[in-house]
C-alpha cells in the first residue's frame, strides 16, 4: 500500500508539490532553476551561486515581510537553529538573505530523493536497510538534541536519501531553539505534520521537547517498514482521537515478517504518554537494536577464521551475529566536557585485542574512544576503553572501525561479551 502524499525531490521538502511557486528573488549572486517543491509557506529551488560556481537550494518565502513579519522571524529562526549544527547527517545552511521584501535561505544541495518518495514509488523498506538508514538519523537528532535544538517535524518527507546510501536530516523550520527561544510559538496550537506528530503537539507546540523528536522518529519508521501511514485520517482532531484512544500501531500486523524487537521499538516510540517512551533518540537505538534472549535470531558466537602466522588467541575474532548498540565519548582521555560525543553504532565482532564497529561518522585512525555496552538500555553499562586503527567505508553512509583495546582482554572479559551474541 502506497502513501497518498506528495513529496519532494532536493534539499528541502514543502508540504504541497503542486502548490504555486513563489517567484524567485530579486538577486545578481544566483541563478534559479526549477522549483524543488511549492507550499503554503513557499518555494525551494534549485540554483546556482555565481560567486562559488556551487549548486545551491534556495528556499523562497511566499509572503512578503510586510505580509506576515513572523515567517520571516521563523526563518531566520530555523537559519540560526541550522548554522549551529555541523553534522554529516544534516543538511548545511550557507546563508539568509532578503532583497528587501522577500527572505529567503541557502542550502546545500543535496542530490537525491526523500525517503517519502521512495516509499510512495517503491514501496516498504527492506529492515535491514530501514535500520541502517533511522541509524543515521538517530545520530542527527541525538546531535541536535545535544544542542539544545527539537526538529519537531520529523518525517520521510524531511530525510534525504542520496545515491551513496546516505541519509540527511533536512528542513528546521519548525525547530524549538532553546538556546535562542524567540516565542514564535507562544500562540500557535498545532505545529507540525499530524500523521507523524506526538499526540502533546497537537495542543500545545511550545511545549514540544525530545520526546516529540522520538514519537516521530518511531511514526518514521513504522511508515519505512510498513509502506502505510501509521494514521491516515483526513482530519487532525480525529487523527488525534486516534492517537490517544486507539492502540498503538504495529507494523508486524502489516508485515509479519518483521522482528519482534523492531515493532517493540517503533510501539514504545510511539506511545501516547511521554513518560512510557524511550527517554531519548539513543535509547530508542538501542532497544531498536537489541536482541531479546529468546530471538531465533540469536545464536552461538562464529570465530571468523584468522590467517597463518598471526597471533591466534589475540587475533580470533568472534562474529556477534546480531548487533548490540553502544555509545561514544570521545573525551574520556582528557579532551573536557564539552567534547563529548555520544553516537550510536553497531557492534560486529570482537577479540581478546580489539573490537569492530559501524558508525554513521568517520573517525580518524588514532582516535580514543571510550564504548559502553549493556544488555538493556536501563542496565548499568560495561565501558571499554578503545583507540581506531582503521576505517573503511561501508553502504548505506556508514564506516566500519577496527579498533585495538587500550586494554586487551582476559577470557572472561572475553567471555561477557560474547554473551551480547
Amino acid at each position: 500500500m502506497k502513501n497518498t502524499r506528495n513529496a519532494s525531490r532536493g534539499v528541502l521538502c514543502m508540504s504541497n508539490r503542486e502548490a504555486k511557486p513563489t517567484p524567485p528573488p530579486h538577486t545578481t549572486r544566483y541563478e534559479f532553476f526549477e522549483p524543488l517543491g511549492s507550499g503554503g509557506t513557499g518555494t525551494v529551488y534549485r540554483a546556482r551561486d555565481l560567486t562559488t560556481g556551487d549548486l545551491v537550494a534556495v528556499k523562497v518565502l511566499r509572503a512578503t515581510m510586510y505580509e506576515n513579519p513572523t515567517h520571516h522571524q521563523r526563518l531566520a529562526q530555523e537559519f540560526r537553529a541550522s548554522t549551529q549544527l555541523d553534522h554529516p547527517n544534516i543538511v548545511r545552511a550557507f546563508a539568509m538573505e532578503t532583497d528587501g521584501s522577500t527572505s529567503f535561505l541557502v542550502y546545500e544541495f543535496v542530490e537525491g530523493r526523500s525517503l517519502a518518495d521512495r516509499i510512495e514509488k517503491e514501496g516498504p523498506f527492506p529492515e535491514e536497510e530501514a535500520i541502517r538508514i533511522i541509524t543515521q538519523v538517530v545520530q542527527a537528532l541525538h546531535y541536535a538534541h545535544q544542542r539544545q535544538i527539537i526538529h519537531c517535524d520529523v518525517k520521510p518527507d524531511n530525510i534525504l536519501l542520496l545515491p551513496d546510501g546516505r541519509a540527511k536530516l533536512a528542513d528546521f523550520g519548525l525547530a524549538k531553539d532553546h538556546n535562542n527561544d524567540q516565542n514564535l510559538t507562544q500562540h500557535v496550537g498545532i505545529l507540525g505534520t499530524p500523521n507523524f506528530m506526538a499526540p502533546e503537539q497537537f495542543g500545545e507546540a511550545k511545549s514540544a521537547g525530545v520526546l516529540c523528536d522520538v514519537y516521530s522518529l518511531g511514526a518514521t519508521l513504522y511508515n519505512m517498514v510498513t509502506g502505510q501511514l501509521p494514521f491516515d485520517v483526513k482530519f487532525a482532531l480525529a487523527m488525534l482521537s486516534q492517537k490517544l484512544q486507539g492502540e498503538i500501531p504495529s507494523a508486524r500486523a502489516v508485515r509479519p515478517e518483521i522482528g519482534e524487537w523492531v515493532d517493540r521499538a517503533i510501539q514504545g516510540a510511539m506511545n501516547p504518554k511521554p513518560e512510557l517512551r524511550p527517554d531519548s533518540c539513543l535509547t530508542f537505538f538501542k532497544l531498536l537494536t537489541a536482541r531479546p534472549p529468546s530471538a531465533p535470531e540469536r545464536a552461538s558466537p562464529e570465530a571468523i577464521p584468522v590467517p597463518d602466522g598471526l597471533n591466534r588467541r589475540a587475533s580470533v575474532r568472534h562474529r556477534l551475529v546480531v548487533g548490540t548498540s553502544a555509545t561514544v565519548d570521545t573525551a574520556v582521555f582528557g579532551g573536557g566536557e564539552e567534547t563529548v560525543e555520544e553516537w550510536p553504532l553497531v557492534v560486529r565482532d570482537v577479540s581478546v585485542s580489539g573490537i569492530g564497529v559501524t558508525l554513521a561518522r568517520r573517525f580518524e585512525p588514532g582516535t580514543e574512544l571510550t564504548i559502553e555496552l549493556a544488555d538493556e538500555p536501563s542496565a548499568n553499562p560495561s565501558k571499554f576503553a578503545l583507540r581506531v586503527v582503521r576505517v573503511r567505508s561501508e553502504s548505506a553512509g556508514l564506516w566500519i572501525h577496527g579498533c585495538e583495546f587500550v586494554n586487551p582482554l582476559g577470557d572472561s572479559e572475553l567471555s561477557a561479551l560474547l554473551a551480547y551474541a
